[in-house]
């Protein structure tokens, strides 16, 4: 068993990886799904949230949140179908991105919560948790108001305002109180910089990064822009999760490119 799950996306359909991060947003989610049919392990779907509230600066869901959870829950039945294990997360709305915060972003993701669980309770969600940016008692007082109105029905919860936080202390003091709050439920970190794998890997089940691009910062001193250099970083990206035992042997060698 790996001492921390990374969810990522290979930088090309074709290639395989076991734990796959997706979004029905992305053209090529289907075609992953379709190329790793019946050998992948678990997918994560998310909902979007770079994409809606970071790059294109919106402060909704496009066609509101009901088509929106409605949207994530069919990419769910299908993936469900040819996946062993398939986990779809609430869309929420983020706090922690400077150029885009979000109004009441814990309220609405609350309510969302509560719509995706009552329409869609076959669906296994993960629940996110969201707070305030920076903020570990916003966090806490989230999980007590989730756990109040019984929005806690699911053994896999996601902690969420922690993608822009570069701070490793920070997040380490996250993962514990989580952990302490949540006790039995698996609990996933949205984009924990790398730099803290290691601090949350002994409070958390799972972590996500698509950065493997960064790995080409540091061995070629420039992000990867060639197809030869997306699958350089996506190689060392492999490499390093091997090494911190985040990935087995078997799946390392059956993840690296074909060149």
């Amino acid at each position: 068993m790996v001492k921390l799950i990374v969810f990522s996306r290979p930088p090309y359909p074709r290639l395989y990886y076991p734990y796959l991060l997706l979004s029905p947003t992305d053209t090529t989610s289907e075609r992953y799904i379709e190329y790793g049919r019946g050998s992948i392990e678990k997918v994560i779907i998310d909902s979007g949230v770079f994409r809606v509230f970071h790059s294109m600066g919106l402060k909704e869901y496009p066609g509101g949140y009901r088509y929106w959870v409605d949207r994530v829950a069919s990419f769910w039945h299908y993936a469900s179908k040819c996946v062993r294990e398939a986990y779809a997360v609430v869309p929420d709305y983020p706090s922690d991105y400077p150029h885009n915060p979000v109004p009441d972003n814990i309220e609405k993701t609350v309510r969302n919560i509560e719509y995706a669980l009552d329409k869609y309770p076959e669906v296994n969600w993960v629940v996110p948790v969201q707070g305030r940016s920076d903020s570990i008692s916003s966090v806490a007082r989230t999980i007590g108001l989730l756990k109040s109105r019984g929005l806690l029905k699911s053994d896999y919860v996601a902690i969420a305002p922690t993608c822009v936080s570069r701070s490793p202390s920070f997040l380490h003091r996250l993962a514990v109180t989580a952990r302490a709050l949540l006790p039995g439920r698996r609990i996933h970190m949205f984009g924990v910089t790398r730099k803290a794998w290691g601090l949350v890997e002994q409070y958390v089940d799972s972590v996500d990064s698509i950065v493997y691009s960064y790995y080409c910062r540091r061995l070629l001193g420039r992000m990867c822009a060639t197809t030869e250099e997306h699958l350089i970083g996506w190689k060392a990206f492999l490499e390093d999760l091997k090494s911190r035992g985040y990935l087995s042997e078997e799946d390392y060698k059956r993840s690296l490119p074909r060149w």
